[in-house]
């Protein structure tokens, strides 16, 4: 991962979970939380892994002191914005909550 490079700025990681193994993710996201925070950095990363969300909810639930935010994309269902393409936010303690409850987040 290209971490150092993007002091101050922000990484785009597509497709997290690539090449981990499931048994990782967690730790792997928890060093990318502490490396955020050190190097000033905001991480966005894709995927469609529930174990990676449930992995990116447990590590991110671990830190009171940095912000883990999922947005789930779709099109709206609600009769008054049909079809637009709306952001659902999780927090992490929503988050962790949903992934506990096997809540279809993807």
């Amino acid at each position: 991962l290209k971490v150092f490079p993007a002091k101050g700025g922000f990484l785009l990681i597509d497709e997290f979970e690539n090449g981990l193994h499931f048994s990782i993710q967690e730790k792997v996201w928890a060093l990318l939380f502490e490396l955020a925070q050190k190097l000033d950095i905001q991480i966005f990363a894709t995927t469609h892994s529930w174990d990676c969300i449930e992995s990116f909810a447990k590590a991110a639930i671990a830190r009171k002191d940095v912000e883990g935010v999922l947005f789930r994309v779709g099109r709206s269902v609600k009769e008054s914005n049909r079809g637009q393409v709306i952001a659902t936010v999780f927090d992490e303690d929503a988050l962790y909550n949903i992934t506990q409850a096997d809540v279809e987040v993807r």
